[in-house]
């Protein structure tokens, strides 16, 4: 999910924030589940990252500019 993420984001879809922070879901669920408490920075980290840039895409207006395309 993280290079589908990835891909969508950089073909210049507002997708790509949604499909990463769902991996984030997901990773945490991983987290959990394996007690790989090292990844807890990282996931924390992507999840700042692919929030900011959803709110920086809907505050520039790309949002709704991806959609009517």
């Amino acid at each position: 999910m993280t290079v589908l993420a990835m891909e969508l984001t950089m073909r210049k879809r507002w997708e790509g924030w949604a499909v990463g922070l769902g991996n984030q879901v997901l990773w945490g669920f991983f987290i959990y589940q394996k007690q790989a408490w090292g990844l807890i920075p990282l996931s924390a980290i992507l999840t700042v990252q692919y929030s900011r840039g959803m709110l920086k895409w809907r505050k520039e207006g790309r949002l709704e500019d991806s959609t009517s395309k």
